[in-house]
């Protein structure tokens, strides 16, 4: 869409939106540009790809966080490996999010230069 079509409905007053919405009004606005099964079809969800992301685009982030991790001593260094293997695999007991909070957990440990 043109920015400056999405700022002016955006700014337009509430009293013009209500009880619409300024989606309903942008798409108004496209007339027939918009195909009927877009602008008719279900609302959707959007979510990350994470799990894709970890194993193949952050991968080697990943790796070097979850083995920085396990030299500090605070986790199982073998049960962080076998995790770290099992979700590499697609075990399904093993969730992206488990993998991420060590993840993230080891980021912030290094940011905050706190050893262990």
């Amino acid at each position: 869409l043109d920015y400056k079509l999405v700022e002016y409905v955006l700014s337009l007053p509430d009293k013009f939106k209500m009880p619409l919405s300024p989606k309903k009004l942008l798409v108004d606005s496209m007339g027939d540009l918009l195909p009927k099964e877009i602008v008719n079809r279900p609302k959707m969800g959007f979510t990350f790809p994470w799990k894709i992301w970890l194993r193949n685009e952050l991968r080697f982030f990943c790796e070097e966080r979850i083995s920085s991790l396990s030299e500090r001593g605070i986790v199982d260094a073998k049960e962080l490996k076998a995790m770290w293997d099992a979700f590499m695999k697609s075990d399904p007991s093993v969730t992206w999010s488990r993998i991420w909070y060590l993840i993230v957990l080891e980021t912030w440990l290094r940011e905050n230069r706190i050893e262990g």
